[in-house]
């Protein structure tokens, strides 16, 4: 192993208990996925702005549900104004027959009936039917607002890996929308031995992958073929391991901080309390 740079590895154990494999052939970590890049971006945001957001984002789906509902209703009384009018100029037609008055007053009259109810459905019913494209459009509008809104950015991490063996199965794993229980990401900083290495360790629980890029870089040579992946996770736990000191320290402080903490380990946790995962 080189004694410089770093590695990250990852663990992901699918709902069967079976992980995902991979290519890694480093020591500690055979089998495991090779990452190339990880992202995680946690943000400080006001919880009660966030609940603020939310609550907003549902009220305005709630208010355009019902305006649809409201214009279907419409529809259909218009629909039932119009089959009454035309059920009565009909009815008022063959009464007239019946009492034998002039013919073509009778049809006159039948016809601008009619005629009338006809005009009086398809202006409403076009004007409805105007409400309800825009009505659609707001809807996509709305939608992605509130499932933007839905969504809590601070529990999604964003990594690129190579194509490799892990995958097939990764994009299975999507598309069936298996939730895994559980994985684990390793950043190793490559040392002399195995227990000088500096490493953090992230436990997440309740994975589920989201979104996937596939990444091609032609050359005149070779032709990379890299995937981007986003996941978001319902819980995380890391543990960083503070390694020996090697170097020397200009300030006095920093040179006691770190022989203090040297070999230690640090920990952090965070939960997604409204997960739906």
């Amino acid at each position: 192993m080189a004694n410089a740079g770093a590695d990250i590895f990852l663990i992901l154990l699918r709902p069967s208990k079976v992980p995902i494999a991979g290519e890694a052939l480093s020591h500690l970590f055979q089998g495991q996925v090779l990452i190339e890049s990880l992202s995680w971006n946690l943000h400080n945001e006001d919880e009660s702005k966030s609940a603020e957001k939310s609550t907003e984002a549902f009220s305005k789906k709630e208010s355009l549900l019902e305006k649809s509902g409201s214009n279907d209703l419409r529809k259909k009384h218009a629909t039932e104004d119009y089959e009454r009018a035309e059920k009565s100029a009909d009815e008022a037609y063959h009464k007239a027959l019946r009492n034998k008055q002039d013919e073509n007053y009778s049809w006159r009259t039948y016809r601008r009936d009619r005629d009338t109810a006809w005009k009086s459905y398809k202006e409403q019913f076009d004007e409805l039917s105007g409400k309800s494209s825009a009505a659609d459009k707001l809807k996509e509008s709305r939608d992605k607002e509130y499932s933007d809104a839905d969504r809590n950015t601070n529990f999604e991490i964003t990594f690129t890996k190579r194509v490799d063996i892990a995958s097939t199965q990764m994009l299975n794993s999507m598309k069936a929308g298996d939730i895994f229980p559980s994985g684990t990401l390793t950043i190793y900083k490559r040392a002399p031995t195995v227990m000088e290495g500096t490493t953090l360790v992230f436990t997440i629980q309740k994975i589920r992958l989201i979104s996937y890029r596939l990444l091609v870089e032609v050359t005149d040579t070779m032709t990379e073929m890299m995937e981007e992946w986003t996941c978001e996770f319902n819980s995380l736990a890391y543990i960083y391991k503070n390694p020996p000191s090697y170097y020397e320290h200009g300030n006095a402080g920093q040179a006691v901080a770190k022989t203090l903490s040297q070999g230690t380990a640090r920990a952090f946790t965070m939960k997604n309390i409204g997960s739906p995962i």
